[in-house]
């Protein structure tokens, strides 16, 4: 059995600053009251504005890993404003963010109303936050509301529905584990979470999981174990953590629920989720309606994540000293000992607002090219960087600027900018690299019929305000790769 005591897995976090220390958490706590402060005000701002006759009375509650105490040191807070029906989301986006934006410590307001949950985005005080909103059908709110109750969603707009599971989700967590199990739990988060970092599967659209995925196969695995043994430690339910998901068979789904919970308190089958027949990785969500919580996994993206598992696995079954294993668990991915070739996905635009919008879009869009390539019978393995280079650049010739549109690497880029006439200018340029393992070395691959489909993909997510943005897809080497991130690889571990 691991012979690591809970005592080296927490001073291991400690040393390597993926816990927060004492004064970081007060300063959270101190941003959660300057947030309830805030509401305060808002409930005021609210019965003035809409001339309401009664008091009303929001509640602002943590959700996710903040909740759970699970999470590592730079983490967002996400958070939800529940309010009755007399306030509307036109009063949460429109007042919510004057009042925060006269608060000293509070910067980077945002508003992201174009999804499928829409949330004010904000920093404050180095802290960043999400913020939610959830309209009942109520005019009040009850002091013992139970949000695992599926009653509190009828009448709902499927946004709130959907605002409202994130704090569900995190009730029913909280109600499976027992209370000598907490603090174990969350030190298991802490470590899932950072392992998950330093191996580069932590990013949901790129096609790995979130913390809430991550979160919740945690929890199987400890429903698991509890159910055998009273007596946890962070060494057993980690190891058997990498056990359960190293051995795990894909085509099983992860359910947390005794049944599939559905409309009006009915229960269903696996079979009856239509929505999960394509499902590469399904982990069933716990509360109603259910959804995928790994819905943008595919083949290439599960292979490289068990692929993980049973690196870990391995690693905690060894023989060796407590600071060799636990070194070797968090040891950060090298993508440059593992592929010798790469595909380069480049998004060049030159304003600001296309940056930002393609910045956030092709996170989204560069799995699909993943699952065109995958099927090639010619790949062993396929993997995207979960964090793409994004750079600025300032060119002198109308030959650099086409250069660097083209995916040529800027210091080329600049070598051919020296001929032509001057025409100076800014570019940015979004670069998505993907390692590429073939099961034949020195075979070559022709993927023009898949990359030409992936450029299809991209001009139809084109609209018209999207003239200044252009991709190229090229193919480097890993020395080119490595050159282009400021990476020497003749020392890099």
């Amino acid at each position: 059995m691991l012979n690591i005591t809970d005592e080296q897995w927490v001073q291991y976090l400690q040393r390597n600053n993926v816990t927060e220390n004492e004064e970081e958490t007060i300063k959270k706590q101190q941003v959660i009251a300057l947030l309830q402060a805030t509401v305060i005000s808002f409930q005021r701002k609210i019965t003035s504005h809409n001339d309401v006759k009664r008091e009303i009375e929001c509640r602002l509650s943590a959700f996710g890993s903040y909740s759970l105490g699970g999470y590592i040191r730079g983490a967002d807070i996400d958070l939800v404003l529940i309010c009755p029906r007399t306030v509307k989301s036109s009063d949460f986006f429109r007042f919510l963010p004057e009042l925060l934006k006269v608060q000293p410590m509070v910067r980077d307001i945002e508003c992201i109303k174009k999804t499928a949950v829409p949330i004010i985005k904000c920093v404050i005080d180095s802290v960043s936050i999400d913020i939610s909103f959830v309209r009942l059908k109520g005019n009040r709110i009850k002091e013992n509301m139970d949000l695992l109750d599926d009653s509190i969603l009828s009448g709902l707009d499927q946004v709130c529905v959907a605002s409202l599971d994130g704090p569900r989700v995190n009730c029913f967590i909280k109600n499976q584990i027992k209370r000598q199990h907490v603090q174990i739990f969350k030190r298991c988060l802490q470590c899932i979470k950072y392992w998950a970092t330093q191996r580069d599967i932590y990013n949901k659209p790129i096609g790995y999981l979130n913390g809430s995925s991550w979160t919740l196969l945690l929890l199987k695995t400890y429903m698991i174990e509890n159910g055998k043994h009273e007596n946890l430690s962070i060494s057993h339910l980690m190891y058997a953590f990498f056990k359960t998901w190293a051995d795990w068979p894909w085509q099983t789904p992860v359910i947390l629920t005794d049944s599939i919970p559905g409309e009006h308190g009915t229960r269903l089958s696996y079979s009856d989720l239509t929505s999960f027949n394509n499902a590469v990785m399904a982990i069933v969500s716990p509360c109603y309606p259910v959804s995928n919580a790994a819905i943008y996994v595919t083949k290439s993206t599960l292979k490289i994540m068990t692929r993980e598992f049973q690196r870990g696995l391995s690693i905690l079954s060894a023989r060796e000293n407590s600071d060799a294993i636990l070194t070797k668990l968090f040891n950060p991915i090298n993508y440059f000992k593992r592929y010798n070739d790469f595909i380069c996905v480049a998004t060049s635009s030159t304003t600001s607002t296309s940056h930002e919008i393609w910045t956030r879009k092709m996170q989204f869009i560069i799995p699909q090219l993943l699952t065109l390539i995958e099927t090639s019978p010619k790949i062993k393995i396929i993997q995207a960087m979960v964090h793409p280079l994004v750079v600025t650049n300032h060119y002198r010739t109308e030959q650099e600027r086409l250069a660097l549109q083209n995916g040529v690497p800027p210091q080329a880029a600049r070598d051919i900018g020296t001929i032509g006439d001057l025409n100076p200018g800014t570019i940015n340029i979004i670069y998505h690299f993907i390692g590429i393992q073939l099961k034949e070395t020195h075979t070559f691959i022709d993927l023009s019929e898949e990359v030409k489909t992936f450029y299809a993909i991209l001009e139809s997510k084109r609209n018209r305000h999207d003239e200044d943005v252009k991709w190229s897809i090229n193919a480097l080497k890993k020395i080119e790769v490595a050159r282009m991130m400021g990476i020497d690889t003749t020392t890099n571990k």
